[in-house]
C-alpha cells in the first residue's frame, strides 16, 4: 500500500522547524546581546538551580567583606581614640608627678578639668551614628558628666555586654566594647583608713570609688556606777572619744578622803586636779582624745579605774546620713548621695575626727582625673598629705592606663585577624565569582557558530518548505 504525504502534512512540518530554528535563534542573539547564557530559568533547569545557589553563597560572602569593612573600620576608630586617652591619662600623670607648689595647684587643676571633658568626649566617640563605647547599646550615649554641689562624678550609661559583628560562618569579632571594660579599673584592693580613728576596712567588697572621708562623731558618753563621775553638759558636743565599755577608763584618785579633791587621768594619761567645784571639768588622754566631766559628785574615799562607755554615729557622706556605731566588724555605711557602699571594721574604732579614705583600683579614668583636680584645690591638705594623695592618684592612673592599653591590644590583635579572613573571604569571593560566570556567561565564539548554523538551517527548512509546495495539478495526476 502507497502511503502519501498530503500537503496538510508537509505544512506541519515546516511550520513545527521554522519556529525551532527560529526559537534557537533568537534565544542565541539574546545570549549574545546580554552575555548571558542563562537569563530566565527556563533557559536551563539544571544549571539554573546550581547558579542560584552559586549566587546565595556569593552574596554571604559579599556581606561578610562587608561586615569585615564595618568592623575594621569601627576597630581603627577606636584604637585610635584609645591612644588619645592614654596620651591624656600620662599628661594628667605627668602634672601628679611634678609635686606643684600650692600657688601652682589651681592652674594645674584647670588643666586637668578640661582633661576631664576630653575625655567624656572621647569615650562618647560615634561612628555611623553608633557609639564605640556602649557594648550593645549602640544608640545610648554612655558616659555622662555630672557636676553638683557635692562635686564631680560621671555616670555610665551603656551596656555591659559587648556588640559583635559576623564576619564569618558561625565566627563573630567583638567591636563595641563596653565603656565600663574599657575605662573602669578592675583591680580594686583594701579600702585604706588614712586617720587616727582606730576605723579600719571590713571584710565586704566596697563599691565606692576613688577618695572619700569617714565622719566620725560623737554620740554620748557615759561612766560605770560607783565612782559618782558623771559627763558634763558639754560631754555630748565636746567629747572625742567613742567606743564598748572598757575602751577607754578614767582612774579616780580622791586624795582628800572626802570626794573634795583628787586627781584623775584619762587612759593613762597624764593627771588632772580636780576639786568638788569642778562642773565642766577637761581631761585629755595621751592622743589628745577628751572627755568633760562633772566632779562635784566624787564619792568620798574613790580610789579607781572607770570603765567608759562612748556612743557615736559614722558618714560617708558628709553627715548627710548617719548610721549609729555598731562595733562590728563589718559595719556597712551607704553614701546617700551616691549610693555606694563601704564596709567598717569599728572593732578598734575609738576616737571622733574624719578620715581620710582611699579606695586603690577603683577609680575609672574619669575618676582618676576628678580626684586629681580635687587633690590640688582642696586647701585643707597639708603638703604631706597632697604628697601622699598625689601618689594615690598616680596608682590610680596607671592602673587605668594600663586598661585601656590592654583593650587596645585585644582591639590590634581583632585587627590583625580581620586582615587574614578578609584575604580567605575575597579569595573564596574571586573563585565563586568566576563559577558563577562561567555558569552564566555566554561562550560567544560558540555562540555565534551555533546561530549561523541555525540562520542556515532556517534559511534550509524555507527553501526545502518552497519547493515543496512549488505544485501544478500534474502532480496530483499519477
Amino acid at each position: 500500500m502507497n502511503l502519501r504525504v498530503t500537503s496538510q502534512n508537509i505544512t506541519a512540518q515546516a511550520i513545527k522547524y521554522s519556529q525551532s530554528h527560529g526559537s534557537t535563534i533568537s534565544r542565541l542573539q539574546q545570549q549574545i546581546a546580554t552575555g548571558r547564557r542563562i537569563n530566565r530559568p527556563s533557559d536551563d533547569p539544571s544549571i539554573t538551580r546550581a547558579l542560584l545557589s552559586d549566587k546565595l553563597a556569593v552574596s554571604r560572602v559579599d556581606v561578610q567583606v562587608g561586615n569585615i569593612e564595618a568592623a575594621r573600620n569601627r576597630l581603627n576608630v577606636s584604637v585610635s581614640q584609645l591612644l588619645s586617652a592614654n596620651e591624656l591619662l600620662v599628661r594628667a600623670k605627668d602634672i601628679a608627678l611634678e609635686s606643684p607648689q600650692e600657688f601652682d595647684r589651681a592652674l594645674l587643676a584647670d588643666q586637668v578639668d578640661v582633661m576631664l571633658n576630653e575625655l567624656v568626649n572621647i569615650a562618647n566617640t560615634q561612628v555611623d551614628g553608633e557609639y564605640l563605647f556602649s557594648g550593645t547599646a549602640i544608640e545610648t550615649q554612655p558616659f555622662q558628666l555630672v557636676r553638683s554641689a557635692d562635686g564631680s562624678h560621671v555616670q555610665y550609661r551603656g551596656a555591659q555586654d559587648r556588640s559583635q559583628i559576623v564576619v564569618g560562618f558561625e565566627l563573630a569579632v567583638d567591636v563595641l566594647f563596653a565603656g565600663d571594660e574599657v575605662f573602669a579599673s578592675t583591680s580594686r584592693r583594701p579600702t585604706e583608713f588614712l586617720g587616727q580613728t582606730g576605723a579600719q576596712a571590713g571584710k565586704g567588697t566596697d563599691t565606692a570609688s576613688g577618695r572619700g572621708q569617714l565622719v566620725v562623731r560623737h554620740g554620748a558618753t557615759s561612766y560605770d556606777a560607783g565612782s559618782g563621775v558623771v559627763p558634763s553638759a558639754s560631754s555630748p558636743t565636746n567629747d572625742t572619744i567613742v567606743g564598748a565599755a572598757g575602751a577607754h577608763k578614767l582612774t579616780v584618785n580622791d586624795l582628800s578622803g572626802n570626794g573634795t579633791s583628787g586627781v584623775v587621768t584619762l587612759n593613762d594619761g597624764i593627771a588632772v586636779p580636780f576639786s568638788s567645784a569642778d562642773t565642766d571639768l577637761e581631761v585629755v588622754g595621751p592622743k589628745g582624745e577628751r572627755v568633760f566631766i562633772d566632779m562635784s559628785a566624787i564619792t568620798a574615799g574613790f580610789n579607781g579605774t572607770v570603765a567608759i562607755t562612748s556612743t557615736g554615729t559614722l558618714s560617708v557622706d558628709g553627715g548627710a546620713t548617719e548610721f549609729p556605731i555598731d562595733g562590728s566588724d563589718n559595719q556597712q555605711l551607704v553614701n546617700s548621695t551616691t549610693g555606694k557602699i563601704t564596709h567598717v571594721d569599728t572593732t578598734s574604732l575609738r576616737f571622733t575626727g574624719i578620715e581620710a579614705l582611699e579606695y586603690p583600683g577603683s577609680a575609672s579614668a574619669f575618676q582618676a582625673l576628678i580626684d586629681l583636680r580635687d587633690v590640688l584645690t582642696d586647701p585643707t591638705l597639708s603638703e604631706s598629705e597632697v604628697a601622699s594623695a598625689l601618689s594615690h592618684r598616680i596608682g590610680d592612673l596607671d592602673r587605668v592606663r594600663e586598661g585601656v592599653m590592654k583593650v587596645v591590644g585585644k582591639q590590634s590583635t581583632t585587627l590583625e585577624s580581620l586582615d587574614m579572613i578578609q584575604e580567605r573571604h575575597e579569595d573564596i569571593q574571586l573563585e565563586m565569582q568566576r563559577i558563577v560566570s562561567d555558569l552564566e556567561s555566554t561562550d560567544l565564539a560558540e555562540a555565534i557558530v551555533q546561530l549561523q548554523s541555525e540562520q542556515t538551517m532556517l534559511q534550509l527548512t524555507y527553501a526545502t518548505s518552497l519547493s515543496l509546495f512549488d505544485l501544478s495539478l500534474l502532480n496530483f495526476l499519477r
